[in-house]
């Protein structure tokens, strides 16, 4: 599926200055139930398919898990503190909280009539990073949108984001935040 088949998602997202660490929101509306959407957040076969990294189980249970990042090989034994993650919350088609790297993901789900809105929170440390998290986000939650819907869409993380936009996101969410 190429780019302009994905489904078009708006070049939003708020960042708030927490102090120390920062808060980049994206918000997303869905066309497809809590049940699909929830599905595609945590059955592991799913979550490969649009996520920055590769669970090495479902994101069904509270709990330590493996998250190495997306389409870079590591050794079977090799864990790294990026690869080690923790579920902090699942509320089944409301709430999914995680840590990955060290910060935190919170992605709350919310029914209207037709559709699902899903929002994701990503609390981070270096502001310079803001732009980049914003435009991976927005191609993940992209590709999210097609995997719900049941389309055989491509994950665009790492050096297939480039192919698909990520420069000329990143250009707009550094725009977008005054960078």
């Amino acid at each position: 599926m190429s780019t302009s088949q994905l489904p078009p998602h708006p070049i939003e997202a708020t960042l708030t200055d927490l102090g120390q660490r920062w808060l980049l929101a994206v918000e997303r509306t869905l066309p497809h139930s809590p049940h699909d959407v929830w599905a595609a957040l945590t059955e592991q076969s799913l979550v490969s398919r649009w996520a920055p990294f590769d669970p090495d189980r479902d994101l069904t249970e509270t709990g330590f898990v493996s998250l190495p990042e997306a389409g870079v090989a590591h050794a079977e034994d090799e864990s790294t503190e990026d690869s080690i993650g923790t579920i902090v919350t699942v509320s089944p088609q409301r709430m999914l909280s995680l840590i990955w790297g060290g910060d935190p993901l919170d992605i709350e789900l919310a029914p209207t009539a037709s559709s699902t809105v899903v929002r994701l929170s990503h609390t981070f440390d270096d502001r310079a990073n803001a732009a980049s998290y914003a435009a991976g986000w927005h191609l993940c939650l992209a590709v999210l949108d097609g995997v719900a819907g049941g389309t055989d869409v491509q994950r665009m993380v790492g050096e297939a984001a480039k192919l698909h936009g990520w420069d000329d996101l990143h250009e707009k969410y550094s725009e977008l935040f005054g960078d």
